[in-house]
This record gives C-alpha cells, structure tokens and sequence, in this order.
C-alpha cells in the first residue's frame, strides 16, 4: 500500500526521530542537566536550526521522548490485562508488565525518574504513572473492596513502585523483573509492619 505521506513529511518524520533517538542516548550517558541542545544535534548529525522547527527546547523534546515510553507501556498493559484475570492476578500482572517494560528501557526510565531527572519532568513521570495506576485500579477492582479512595491508592502505590523501581533500575541486585514485581506485589498485598498484636512486649 502506497504510504499516504509525502517525501517531505517522511523526510521531517526521520528526522524528528533521530533527535529524539538521540536525545535518549546523550542523556542517559550525561544526565539531562549535563546535556545541551547542540549535544543532540551533534548526534542526531542535524543543525540546531532544525532542532528547533521540531522541538521549543531541550524540555519539550525530553517530555516527548517520555510520553511515548508512556503510551508504549500502556499499550502493554491494556494488552496484558485483557484477559479476564482476577484483581489479584492482575495487579501482579501489571507489574510483571512494568517491570520488564523497564528492564527493556533502563535507560528512558533514569532519564525519566533517576537522580539525574529534573523535577518538573519527575512529577510529569509520577503524574502520569498515578493516572495509569488509577486506571488499572478502577477497572479491576470493585470500589466497595477498596480500603481508601482509588486516587490516593493509586499515589500510594506509584510511590511506592517508583522508589521500588529507581533501586533495582540503577543496580538489579540479581533480581528478574518478575522476581521484583513480585516482591513489590507482597509488599503491598501484605504491608510491611509487622502486626502489633504479634509484637514482642518492650
């Protein structure tokens, strides 16, 4: 089939993708402060000009570049919980999801979350993740089986996960994707004080 766009459009397209392509390697190896608009020119091989008939700044094309980590694992997820899974099933599924997602795309998610991040591009990750995870929550189980308002559990868990997730992102500690899904799954399944009526007296 014909492709509908013009040899101009294709031309704009591969070069908007070579920035961002780009932009994701010199990050991940410099940091984002570290890194400058004429680091990723450079290495995309283009001119700070056309940088800019794609992208306002650095920032514009750091959130583009995270968005579409975003909508690529929401599409993993919508595909992995379509099955008629059990709420259980799949919250742990869902994180089954996330992490591989991550283990697949260390890099993106340290320019995402890491120390390096700025905060506003942090709190644009940990918005969007709350939302996702609210999503799943609502969709999986019944609110009157919910100990607190699906908003604040789903900030709860992005919390969580997120703080989970940044330590095995920067060094795995010989943990599989699943075995930290998992972990983080009976963390929050379970809670990790230990019951006070089983304490030992002082």
């Amino acid at each position: 089939m014909k492709s509908l766009l013009t040899r101009h459009e294709r031309r704009k397209l591969r070069t908007r993708r070579k920035l961002l392509d780009a932009a994701r390697q010199e990050i991940a190896r410099r940091g984002y402060e570290a890194t400058g608009v004429l680091d990723i020119t450079e290495a995309a091989d283009v001119s700070k000009g056309t940088f800019y008939l794609h992208f306002r700044d650095k920032e514009d094309l750091t959130r583009t570049l995270i968005l579409e980590g975003f909508e690529a694992l929401r599409a993993r997820l919508t595909e992995a919980l379509g099955g008629g899974l059990r709420p259980a099933e799949s919250i742990e599924e869902a994180l089954r999801v996330v992490f591989r997602h991550a283990a697949e795309n260390r890099d993106l998610f340290r320019i995402m979350l890491g120390r390096q991040a700025s905060a506003e591009l942090q709190m644009t990750a940990l918005e969007y993740f709350s939302s996702a995870v609210e999503e799943i929550i609502r969709g999986q189980i019944a609110p009157e089986a919910l100990p607190v308002p699906p908003d604040l559990l789903a900030r709860f868990v992005t919390g969580a996960g997120v703080q989970v997730g940044l330590w095995w992102i920067e060094d795995d500690h010989g943990l599989s994707p699943e075995a930290i899904a998992a972990t983080l799954h009976r963390l929050l399944a379970r809670g990790v004080l230990p019951d006070p009526s089983s304490a030992s007296p002082a």
